[in-house]
């Protein structure tokens, strides 16, 4: 074999090995972020910013670090009007 055979081989060789590890790389699926079971259809996005599968949506069953009170204090303080201007002391 020659100098050039032997480089031609050898880049045949690297494509196809990149070949073969572009066709081992598969897209990720979602995975459910407490039990790591694969995602199908249905997936759950939690306040958090987390997916999880069926059994662990519940704020609860996958021990969420979300502050769910202080939220709805908040839109209650922003929703209702302050009554205190309205109110004749008695």
């Amino acid at each position: 074999m020659t100098a050039s055979q032997n480089k031609n081989d050898t880049k045949n060789d690297t494509k196809n090995e990149q070949d073969k590890n572009q066709s081992k790389k598969k897209s990720k699926c979602e995975r459910c972020n407490y039990c790591n079971k694969k995602l199908k259809m249905i997936s759950f996005t939690c306040k958090c910013g987390f997916k999880y599968c069926v059994a662990h949506q519940n704020p609860h069953s996958h021990n969420c670090n979300y502050d769910y009170k202080s939220e709805k204090c908040k839109i209650i303080e922003k929703n209702n009007p302050k009554l205190g201007s309205k109110l004749t002391k008695v």
